[in-house]
């Protein structure tokens, strides 16, 4: 028996897509009135947002930093594209705005990560890269590459300057400026084999 939601009409408010959420098996995002369903993430894409989430809250806490991770659970709302993401990761270090008093659904990301996919790369460094820079909150961008040690940060150095910064091996680190903490590749690539990664 298909257990996924039936959409029925063309178009949804937000109100009816979190309505939808809240009783669907399976995750999707909201983008404009439509409803678009996400697909499962690979064994090696779920680690590696595992290990990134643990090792930047493991840094955060020996600095007693009060931040908060979140992993691919905790929605994103972007107003000024009426747009619902779910990233991998998401850092809230200020109290957390939610939509609506709804806790699924946060406005203020400073941090965000992605694992990068080759079905969905372009579009996490174009358009929703853009989207996330509407968000006054939003500070810094972490991509995160599956097939090999690699790792990027995007990180707002003014008002429409964004400085990059790349780490690539197993023994490099990658510093998160919006934090003040450094995080060793190592811990984010923690058990992932490259030899057998297929990319989600």
């Amino acid at each position: 028996m298909d257990t996924k939601p039936n959409y029925q009409k063309e178009t949804y408010t937000f109100e009816e897509y979190l309505a939808m959420e809240d009783e669907a098996v399976y995750k999707s995002e909201f983008n404009s009135g439509k409803i678009v369903a996400m697909a499962g993430g690979s064994f090696d894409h779920n680690t590696i947002g595992q290990n990134a989430g643990n090792a930047i809250g493991n840094e955060l806490k020996k600095k007693d930093q009060k931040c908060r991770v979140v992993n691919s659970d905790q929605k994103i709302y972007i107003q000024d594209y009426d747009k619902s993401i779910y990233p991998d990761i998401s850092v809230i270090c200020e109290k957390a705005n939610f939509h609506n008093n709804r806790k699924d659904v946060i406005t203020n990301p400073l941090l965000v990560v992605e694992v990068l996919s080759p079905s969905t790369e372009g579009y996490d460094r174009g358009e929703k890269f853009t989207q996330y820079r509407s968000l006054p909150s939003f500070k810094e961008y972490v991509l995160i590459t599956q097939e090999k040690a690699k790792v990027e940060s995007w990180y707002k150095e003014a008002e429409n300057v964004w400085r990059i910064s790349n780490a690539t091996g197993l023994d490099a680190k990658i510093y998160l400026h919006s934090l003040g903490i450094e995080i060793s590749l190592a811990d984010i690539y923690y058990l992932v084999d490259f030899e057998d990664v297929k990319p989600s």
